[in-house]
């Protein structure tokens, strides 16, 4: 057998563009539009038909077919990011109840020249449907959807190990959709735990603070796309807290513009153990915060920390923390907060 060789473009060149396709043009149409559809329509092309050279050799390997060919480790693992998420990622599914999940799987050998076979590759991948399998058949209750995997192959020298970390979403399928614009009046929810709204209504009790400002933060393609399918890929998270002290791996950040409210996410020092009730005006103030720190092309944290990829979505985690042994607070207060995970990821249009 020939040994493959994948052309590889390089998936970072268009970190910040949301790639269309449109529908076919005129051959002798030379405007400036139509020749940046057409280039768009080659990107997409070009990423749709490495998924489907990946996927015919690993069907044809798992077949028994044999192999001499091999990739690099890079040329691997996008490979797998892009086949991966185009075959296992519900990103177009509305989440509920969305948290972070991880899975390893074990590196490939590499040869002398820090190449992989392509048979280990196909066995990598088989082993990341493996994993994700056997993660989704042992959650408690309807957690079985996922999306949005982040593929990060082990640093050279790391402690960690020397597996490659697979980060993606977890949840449930929500048939609500929220309102993508800010709150109105009568929009007063408990900060957390799905307590629902304010008014101690026990039908609604199936949202919260954290629940609904996710909700206004989902992942919706625009009109010019809309109906369209689109791949998602090089996915990154990154995890925010506005609390001073290191949080489960979350980067501290602070707002020092914010005027509307003591923190620019939700943060409550507070001495009792009554739930405290975020009206519609203060998740407004957490819903601008959001937009300027993170969600608008200018904000911030708009680009991911390590390979600067764009601003996707991202969810509001409602956390509390008993705090023993805070020197400035009240012996046994709880201290409740609103945690930021962003999902960073490149989005690329298409039609079938």
């Amino acid at each position: 057998m020939k040994k493959r060789i994948f052309t590889i473009a390089t998936l970072f060149v268009a970190a910040a563009i949301s790639v269309a396709v449109v529908s076919c043009q005129k051959d002798n149409e030379t405007t400036e539009e139509n020749v940046v559809a057409k280039s768009a329509n080659n990107e997409s092309k070009e990423l749709l038909n490495r998924i489907y050279a990946f996927q015919e050799l690993r069907d044809n390997i798992n077949a028994g077919e044999k192999s001499n060919g091999s990739m690099s480790l890079q040329e691997m693992r996008d490979n797998i990011d892009l086949t991966f998420n185009y075959e296992h990622s519900q990103h177009a599914t509305p989440f509920a109840n969305a948290t972070l999940d991880t899975f390893y799987v074990a590196m490939p050998a590499l040869d002398a020249n820090g190449n992989v076979t392509e048979a280990d590759a196909i066995a990598t991948y088989n082993a990341f449907e493996t994993n994700l399998e056997k993660l989704l058949a042992s959650v408690d209750g309807d957690m079985n959807l996922a999306k949005n995997f982040s593929i990060k192959l082990p640093e050279a020298g790391a402690k960690s190990g020397n597996d490659i970390e697979v980060v993606f979403t977890l949840g449930i399928r929500d048939g609500v959709h929220s309102s993508m614009g800010p709150f109105v009046e009568g929009d007063d929810y408990y900060w957390g735990k799905m307590l629902g709204r304010c008014d101690h209504d026990s039908t609604v009790r199936i949202t919260d603070a954290a629940a609904e400002l996710t909700n206004k933060f989902r992942f919706t393609p625009d009109a010019e796309h809309e109906g369209m399918n689109y791949l998602v890929h090089s996915v990154e998270y990154g995890k925010y807290t506005p609390y001073y002290k290191e949080w489960e791996g979350y980067t501290y950040y602070a707002d020092t513009t914010v005027t509307c409210a003591d923190y620019w996410l939700f943060l409550d020092f507070g001495g009792s153990n009554e739930e405290p009730c975020i009206s519609h005006k203060e998740l407004n103030c957490y819903w601008h915060n959001i937009r300027n720190n993170v969600a608008l092309p200018n904000a911030p944290l708009h680009y991911s920390p390590l390979n600067r990829i764009p601003y996707y979505e991202c969810m509001v985690k409602d956390e509390d923390y008993w705090a023993y042994y805070e020197e400035s607070l009240q012996k046994g207060a709880v201290i409740r907060m609103h945690n930021l995970d962003v999902v960073y990821a490149i989005v690329v249009y298409y039609q079938k």
